[in-house]
């Protein structure tokens, strides 16, 4: 389920390089950082979510809960990370 965020992200990025790179935009390509959050947003606003999907962003891992009241946005309750804590998993 996540692959085509990030490959929705990806031709974003690539899309305003080659912007770039004709002339037509005088910005910077955004930073990893910028990136990631570009990529959780899209996840996080993803129409085919269900409830109890669990999605992974630069902020954390959240479930989500369903949509909210105003029937626009979604609302979502933080998880803690699921993977080992302490040593590094082997």
């Amino acid at each position: 389920m996540w692959k085509p965020f990030v490959v929705s992200a990806a031709l974003i990025l690539s899309t305003a390089a080659s912007a770039q790179e004709s002339g037509r935009i005088k910005r910077p390509p955004p930073s990893a950082a910028e990136a990631a959050r570009i990529a959780s947003d899209m996840a996080m606003n993803d129409s085919l979510l269900q409830k109890g999907d669990i999605v992974v962003t630069d902020r954390g891992f959240f479930v989500f809960l369903g949509p909210a009241p105003d029937g626009v946005t979604n609302e979502f309750a933080r998880v803690p990370n699921p993977g080992p804590v302490g040593k590094a998993a082997r």
